[in-house]
């Protein structure tokens, strides 16, 4: 064998400067070229910010649009070097939008539905409402399981390279090489109110512009008022999830209902099945989600349901689960899903009963320990340990046990 060729195999893919350390200089062995931050910097960008200026405009520098949460680099997401696919953690696909996500989180399920319409649209098969967009062709998508953090799944490890200085939260889009996270990450995610930055980027970006809102002025102050005066709805459903006083938990109820009674009312001041009339919007993404948690998950754990008297309620709610992007967004789980996230079921709404057990039971502190310390994908440790206690209990109470008191 050819002693060079030896050589060559046994070279490492990276090679690091002596003076390097995090996030200074280093290099493909492979190469005589080498890269530092900059260079990746300009290899995230848009391809025809790489393109060189004509010498007349050398001393003018064009520089791409950054967000707040700042840009990635292609070694961060696997796609600097292509012989390392399968190697290491990579995107779906380098140039396409991509999304991370929970499947079973409200505000990923909206930023989700947003790409799903883009894909809908673009998709004339789909819109004929032949085929649904089970495998889009705009974006691509990433779970991550925030439950298994230290165990440390693919979308995990992506999520952490990508921004090493704070801790994002779910949702997080990545597109054109710009970070975009759905509010502040020291928020609560579903427990605050309706957030629009995620699905109104999507809309005025990604595949047909502004698909999601009225044209008109007048129709855009409509959709911004339903969301302003239902921006409560994801706070009180927490709330009543969570609360520990059945006292309190009451009030709630009536708050909520009171609520879901100005929604009701607020589907019959224009003419159509959605809160704008004919078009479905944001305004009707934003809501939909949570209305199912209150569908699903509120009348198993707070004997909470919505009154057949609110038809207008009743009647959108199921005209926009008909539709194919909400289809998908909200269908039973996928393999990937079942292989990420710490759950057993897979319909969908015992999924979601299944995922708002522990905040139900106010054991969500519990339910994170158990999975730090033997969580893994497909396997509900939590769940086990209810189970073995209920049991447990009914034993203890069939033989009077006077070492416990059955609560």
């Amino acid at each position: 064998m050819d002693r060079n060729a030896n050589d060559d195999i046994n070279k490492p893919l990276l090679l690091a400067h002596e003076s390097s350390n995090e996030g200074g200089e280093f290099y493909d062995a492979n190469s005589s070229i080498r890269t530092n931050s900059a260079y990746f910097s300009t290899l995230s960008s848009p391809p025809q910010q790489q393109q060189s200026q004509p010498a007349t405009n050398t001393t003018e520098t064009t520089t791409a649009a950054t967000s707040y949460y700042g840009r990635v680099s292609r070694l961060s997401t696997g796609m600097l070097f292509p012989s390392t696919r399968g190697i290491v953690d990579t995107l779906p696909h380098p140039t396409k939008p991509c999304l991370l996500f929970a499947d079973h989180d409200p505000l990923a399920t909206v930023a989700h539905i947003c790409l799903l319409e883009k894909e809908v649209y673009s998709c004339s098969v789909c819109s004929a409402g032949a085929l649904l967009p089970m495998n889009p062709k705009l974006f691509t998508v990433v779970h991550v399981c925030e439950p298994l953090a230290k165990h440390e799944d693919a979308g995990t490890r992506i999520l952490k390279k990508i921004n090493k200085h704070s801790t994002m939260k779910l949702p997080v889009l990545l597109n054109e090489g710009n970070i975009f996270q759905e509010g502040d990450s020291s928020e609560s995610g579903w427990s605050s109110s309706l957030s629009c930055l995620l699905p109104e980027y999507i809309d005025a970006v990604i595949g047909k512009k502004n698909l999601l809102r009225p044209e008109d002025a007048v129709g855009l102050y409509n959709m911004k008022l339903f969301i302003q005066k239902h921006s409560q709805l994801p706070s009180l459903f927490h709330q009543l999830l969570t609360h520990p006083s059945p006292t309190h938990r009451i009030q709630l109820s009536t708050q909520l209902l009171n609520l879901l009674k100005l929604i009701n009312a607020d589907l019959q001041t224009f003419e159509g099945p959605y809160l704008c009339g004919t078009q479905f919007t944001l305004a009707d993404i934003y809501l939909f989600p949570i209305i199912e948690r209150i569908v699903v998950v509120l009348s198993t754990y707070r004997s909470f349901w919505i009154p057949p008297s609110l038809t207008y309620l009743i009647n959108w709610y199921d005209t926009v689960a008909d539709r194919p992007s909400v289809r998908v967004a909200t269908s039973d789980r996928t393999l990937e899903s079942q292989n990420t996230y710490c759950y057993e079921r897979i319909h969908r709404n015992e999924y979601l009963i299944e995922v708002y057990e522990c905040y139900a039971r106010h054991e969500e502190v519990l339910f994170q320990e158990l999975n730090d310390e033997r969580g893994s994908p497909g396997v509900n440790v939590y769940r086990q340990v209810v189970e073995e206690d209920m049991r447990d209990r009914r034993i203890c109470e069939r033989r009077s046990c006077q070492n416990c008191v059955i609560s």
